[in-house]
């Protein structure tokens, strides 16, 4: 009898099915596409700065936890020339949720000259060209997050003028100071 139910089972004939962990939901009961990986719901696409801050508490406890100087935000504001910034991040990934609230930080009091774009990715980092805002060529994304910074030109138009990829360029700098430096180095030239 213990061959036959051997063989059985080693045919996957068992008796009883062995117990299958349910599947992991597409989304959660509020919409948002859940991570595969931690199990914890995305934002994908466009997104605003209030969307972010409610999405998962890292992004506020991050904020909270290190106030912007003065001075950085009075740069940030002291800027005169269009730009379009496009922050693209992954919400299941920790450098955005290190790096990101840097910029929704500058953005709390925003400068009415640089328009500020969030695109939230998935793991494979893949965007929609309808996802980019109009006007900003859609760009290669390798790392997140990573900043791209456009200025508006005679006609509309806008050019790729400079990136930060994932960390800022110096070590110890803050996110926020090398965006604003981007932007004061981009208003020179």
């Amino acid at each position: 009898m213990k061959a036959v139910l051997l063989a059985l089972g080693t045919l996957g004939l068992q008796a009883e099915p062995p117990a299958v962990p349910p599947p992991i939901p597409a989304s959660t009961p509020g919409g948002l596409p859940c991570d595969a990986r931690d199990h914890q719901p995305l934002l994908l696409g466009p997104a605003t700065a209030a969307e972010i801050l409610a999405h998962r508490a890292v992004f506020r406890d991050t904020l909270a936890k290190a106030p912007l100087p003065a001075d950085l935000k009075a740069r940030w504001k002291a800027v005169r020339q269009p730009f379009t910034l496009v922050a693209v991040f992954g919400s299941w990934c920790g450098d955005s949720q290190y790096q990101l609230p840097d910029l929704l930080g500058l953005e709390a009091d925003p400068n009415p000259f640089i328009e500020v774009h969030y695109l939230g990715v998935y793991r494979d980092k893949a965007l929609a060209e309808a996802q980019w805002p109009k006007g900003c060529a859609p760009q290669p994304v390798v790392r997140v997050p990573t900043f791209y910074l456009f200025a508006t030109q005679p006609g509309g138009t806008q050019k790729l003028v400079g990136t930060v990829v994932e960390n800022p360029p110096r070590a110890g700098q803050r996110m926020a100071e090398a965006l604003v430096e981007l932007v004061e180095t981009a208003s020179k030239g």
